[in-house]
């Protein structure tokens, strides 16, 4: 049942996220943009850029992805997705690079192949060119990641890609995404980070501002060659080194995922087509700036950036739940409201119990038997004088005259018949039916008033007014039976016969026949009226012996209506307890109100007991025996309807944290935030889930740059708190994205300025990379000098041949 909550929650998020980029302003690129996706380790990263840019991009049809490594991708109908496999290196492993890097040169078929998708490209992008304000630049987004050992080819692609697509552009800008997994637990952790380094290597010669790269990589389909040719210039605009463990030292929970969110967002800034120019004063994104800003004139040019990315979203798994827990508890409210509204009389008249039916039922079982008692008057006695008779009790007499044979005719042709009467009339069958049909199988009582109304202790309940009968009833039989005791031991001669013969009266002698005829109408009148009261008895008991099975029966069940009230409750309160402080507070205490101001709603327009229609909850209880799932499924289905399509669950993430803050609770209530708690905590988890994707060394290292964006609406209350926070003392640069979001706030921290040397990653892996070298490794195509020799070019370019 908790994966099934917890799978409803996920999709709830799920819809609000796509209702929530419904609502954003969907952001579009001003140039067309390609992205190199460069070895085979980049598969995921392909496919995760690409669903964030198809889903926060309108224009994100005519962006083209190729991806190009030694394993084929998976085949699938994205059009704009293109895949160059290039040619295996089928030597050593300590060669794996050099190898890679010359078996390129050599297969003429495969690099015609390359140059026929590059062009190919090229027409797709012609294809989409109404989706772009202008055709004149082309932006390149080249995705790799620093151990795969595709990456050595990277200066051939990035310049044989740059030639192609110039064609075509005026201008074309390549910058360079670094993925690195610093996060290595396996045993070729040391062979991976020599990869890793000796990639960081040749890239700190690629961004040299003396760089040169000249080679025959443009090839026709005669065969002919031609030149590529780039510098002296860095190879790329800007490189940017993102890993799965942030400035802090601490990995991500998400792994890489952060690092395909920057990706995404840096590719948006840098090339986004603002809607509409607000005020300058909230400092919107230059890359020419931060690039001058983070690389001083003075330097060779080799400076490097990371970058940092939150984003967060209304806690929509937590409001799902915590909303759904107090849809259902006040539909068991309701429940146990119409329980406690009917009172006993209404309750044994519904039942069909009150004290009179039950009392004419009694005399109906019993009325058809005692018409034997008449039988009794033909009875044969034994002969006995009037004056022994005189002198007894009628019990004795009774004795004298019939010994035992008229108890055993009353118990045989009376009272027997009656018990059978009442055994086959099944009445307290009669009353489960009648309960069932009211109570449990009624939406609006089911097993909660079956339960309710059994118990023993409910004071009013039908159980305890049957037994107020039934005691009543038993004080009545006792009194009879004394009555019939009192009337045994009465002596014949203190009898009053009535009416007596002249003869009799004049003799002042009984008649034996008097006698046996007061005996059946006295005392067997009087078991008569003992034997109605105690069939009376034996249906109460029935009937309460009925309604105990039933409470059995019913108990389970409305214990699980309410394991199940419990169940969603610590659910929701888990859900809460996982999102971050300031935004799991105040949802159990501001949902709570919601779901009743909608219920108020909705009882008002379809009336109190709405919530047992079939468009609504229906019958819960005949839910409950199918199972909780079916329960839960009818309760998540009439949320969705009633709950979660009302407006109150459409406010934009600002708005409900806004009421949220001002939700009303108690003084002493601690969890409760004001607005301006949760506008702190909200930009102090904003700020530390931006953390920079790198560690470097000297954190506050000398030409160290930062500049932050927020995306959300430049006059909504945040954003505003967000430039006070620190304002007259910022030491970086704070800027706004406008856009209004809906479903949530990001944020966008760029750093620059960092050198190959205060990476923590090259600092550790220099060492294996060295020690690898000396083993007789060959990790690169061309020559490099050393690391310190800041001026240092290839040697010599590789052979073309």
């Amino acid at each position: 049942m908790r994966e099934k909550l917890l799978a409803f929650a996920n999709e709830y998020a799920a819809d609000m996220d796509n209702r929530g980029s419904d609502g954003d302003e969907l952001r579009s690129i001003n140039h067309p943009l390609v992205f190199l996706f460069l070895g085979d380790q980049t598969e995921e990263a392909l496919r995760q850029v690409a669903a964030l840019n198809g889903k926060q991009w309108n224009n994100s049809a005519g962006v083209v992805y190729l991806h190009v490594g030694t394993k084929p991708l998976d085949a699938d109908d994205d059009r704009s997705l293109y895949r160059w496999t290039m040619p295996a290196a089928a030597g050593d492993k300590k060669s794996l690079r050099a190898d890679l890097h010359k078996r390129f040169y050599q297969d003429e078929a495969k690099l015609l192949e390359l140059n026929v998708i590059l062009r190919k490209m090229n027409s797709r992008i012609a294809e989409f060119g109404r989706m772009y304000s202008h055709l004149q630049r082309l932006n390149i987004a080249v995705v790799t990641e620093l151990d795969d050992p595709c990456n050595v080819l990277l200066p051939e692609l990035t310049v044989l890609i740059k030639s192609v697509f110039g064609e075509h552009f005026r201008s074309v800008m390549i910058d360079l995404y670094g993925l690195l997994e610093e996060k290595q637990v396996e045993e070729t952790y040391a062979f991976s980070s020599s990869l890793g380094v000796s990639f960081l290597r040749e890239t700190d010669s690629y961004q040299d501002r003396g760089y040169r790269f000249e080679a025959m990589l443009q090839v026709t389909g005669e065969g002919i060659r031609l030149p590529v040719m780039h510098g002296p210039s860095p190879l790329f605009d800007m490189v940017y080194l993102l890993s799965n463990k942030d400035e802090r030292g601490i990995f991500a929970d998400s792994g890489m995922q952060g690092a395909y969110d920057i990706i995404s967002g840096l590719n948006l800034l840098k090339n986004r087509k603002a809607q509409q120019e607000l005020d300058p004063q909230h400092g919107a994104y230059n890359n020419q700036q931060f690039k001058q800003n983070m690389i001083p004139p003075d330097t060779d040019g080799r400076c490097y950036a990371s970058a940092g990315m939150a984003r967060v979203k209304r806690p929509d798994q937590a409001i799902a739940l915590t909303a759904l827990y107090h849809w259902y508890r006040l539909a068991l409210q309701r429940l146990k409201e119409n329980s406690a509204s009917r009172d006993s009389r209404e309750l044994l008249h519904e039942l069909e119990l009150e004290e009179g039916r039950s009392s004419r039922l009694a005399e109906e079982l019993v009325s058809e038997p005692a018409k034997a008692v008449d039988g009794m008057y033909g009875m044969l006695y034994h002969p006995v004088s009037p004056s022994e008779l005189k002198t007894m009790t009628l019990r004795e007499a009774e004795i004298a005259l019939f010994g035992g044979n008229a108890q055993t005719f009353f118990e045989t042709n009376v009272a027997r018949r009656a018990e059978t009467a009442l055994a086959q009339r099944g009445l307290p069958r009669e009353l489960e039916r009648r309960f069932r049909e009211r109570v449990l199988n009624h939406p609006a009582y089911g097993f909660i008033s079956g339960c309710a109304w059994t118990a023993e202790t409910l004071e009013g309940g039908i159980a305890h007014e049957l037994r107020e009968q039934l005691r009543e009833n038993a004080a009545h039989i006792e009194q009879c039976r004394e009555e019939l005791k009192r009337k045994y031991d009465e002596r014949v001669e203190a009898q009053s016969f009535g009416q007596a013969s002249l003869w009799s009266r004049l003799r002042n002698q009984l008649s034996v026949k008097q006698v046996v005829r007061h005996i059946v109408d006295e005392v067997y009148g009087m078991k008569l009226e003992l034997l109605y009261l105690e069939t009376k008895q034996q249906l109460l008991a029935g009937y309460i012996g009925k309604l105990e099975e039933l409470h059995a029966y019913a108990a389970p069940f409305a214990e699980r209506l309410r394991r199940l009230e419990t169940a969603l409750r610590d659910t929701s309160r888990s859900s809460i307890s996982v999102t971050n402080d300031y935004l799991g507070r105040n949802i159990n205490e501001f949902y709570e109100q919601v779901v009743k101001e909608i219920a108020d709603e909705l009882e008002e327009r379809r009336g109190v007991q709405f919530y047992w229609e079939d468009r609504c909850l229906g019958n819960i209880s005949a839910l409950l025996l199918q199972g909780e799932e079916a329960l839960i499924d009818r309760l998540i289905e009439a949320a969705r309807k009633d709950l979660f399509s009302h407006r109150l669950f459409s406010r934009t993430f600002e708005d409900e944290l806004l009421k949220r803050a001002n939700v009303a609770a108690s003084y002493d209530n601690r969890e409760v935030l004001s607005k301006e708690d949760l506008f702190r905590d909200l930009y102090a988890t904003l700020e530390n889930e931006a953390a920079i994707r790198i560690d470097v060394y000297r954190s506050t290292h000398r030409h160290r740059y930062e500049e932050k964006y927020i995306f959300g609406d430049y006059q909504s209350e945040f954003v505003q708190y967000a430039y006070a926070v620190d304002h007259g003392s910022r030491t970086y640069k704070l800027g706004c994205i406008h856009e209004k979001k809906p479903s949530g706030i990001e944020k966008l921290n760029l750093m620059g300025g960092f050198r190959l040397d205060d990476l923590m990653y090259y600092r550790n892996g220099k060492i294996y990379y060295d020690t690898y070298v000396q083993n007789g490794y060959q990790f690169h195509g061309i020559e490099l000098s050393g690391p310190e020799d800041r001026s240092s070019e290839p040697k010599a370019l590789p052979d073309q041949d």
